[in-house]
């Protein structure tokens, strides 16, 4: 077990399993299966697990979905570890057939400030935003965006293909790579908005860049859906603590519904 995954089986030195529990899953009526954030999310923790490093970047591309109740299998591979750089593969499989693989960084260098040049957006602070109501229909035993408090950030004065939302975990985790991980992939639901088709989307590959991390609290997910063409989409995301303070930048690629 982990800190961010208490179900979490560590098998060996770099092997990894997790039964994919009603707490993970998202789908529609009828297809419930591992949120893709979460998914990332596990890739990062067992990176991390592994290699004993904090995590700078990961990028993880989809083969297939992972249903819900399967046990879906984590192995790392650490592919170089220097002084201030490690980086590592982790492949997730069930059955032995792989479902996604990613390719992770990991490290810290001492000697260096933190600076932030970017500024998060002007939105109202989470008491004074409404709850989001407008999320996607969910199966009974997908139960991941339960375990979410989720408020509109933004307003009338947002661009189209723009979503701004307030996003807090009721269980009172931290805003850790986990948590940022998860929050990145709220990506489809901006992309159903800007399309007008609930859902959006499904997400081919995700990624993130991590700054910082935070205590338990509101993450400001700011989102943007610059364009689609030829069935796919891009979409693009920055993750900021209540002060203001950067946390993660993410990026996906999604195929269009149909």
């Amino acid at each position: 077990m982990t800190e961010a995954f208490p179900a979490l089986v560590r098998q060996d030195d770099a092997r990894y399993a997790i039964t994919v529990g009603p707490d993970l899953a998202v789908g529609p009526p009828g297809h419930a299966y591992l949120f893709g954030g979460a998914s990332m999310a596990l890739a990062l923790d067992v990176a991390a697990e592994t290699v004993g490093r904090p995590v700078v970047q990961g990028s993880l591309q989809f083969v297939s979905f992972t249903p819900l109740g399967s046990v879906l299998d984590l192995t790392v591979e650490v592919l170089q570890s220097g002084r201030t750089l490690a980086q590592a593969r982790v492949a997730g499989t069930v059955d032995g057939r792989l479902v996604f693989h990613s390719g992770i960084s990991l490290g810290m260098r001492e000697g260096f400030s933190a600076r932030q040049w970017a500024l998060a957006p002007p939105v109202p602070q989470p008491d004074n935003c409404p709850p989001c109501t407008t999320l996607p229909a969910q199966d009974d035993n997908a139960r991941y965006l339960e375990g979410i408090e989720v408020r509109e950030a933004g307003g009338p004065e947002v661009p189209s293909g723009r979503t701004r939302l307030w996003l807090r975990r009721k269980d009172g985790a931290p805003l850790d790579a986990a948590s940022l991980a998860m929050f990145a992939d709220f990506l489809p639901i901006a992309l159903g908005r800007a399309t007008g088709c609930s859902g959006g989307g499904n997400s081919l590959d995700n990624s993130l860049r991590i700054t910082g991390a935070a205590a338990p609290g509101w993450c400001l997910c700011d989102m943007i859906i610059p364009s689609s063409a030829s069935g796919f989409a891009q979409g693009q995301v920055t993750l900021w603590d209540q002060s203001g303070r950067l946390l993660a930048t993410g990026a996906q690629s999604l195929l269009l519904k149909g």
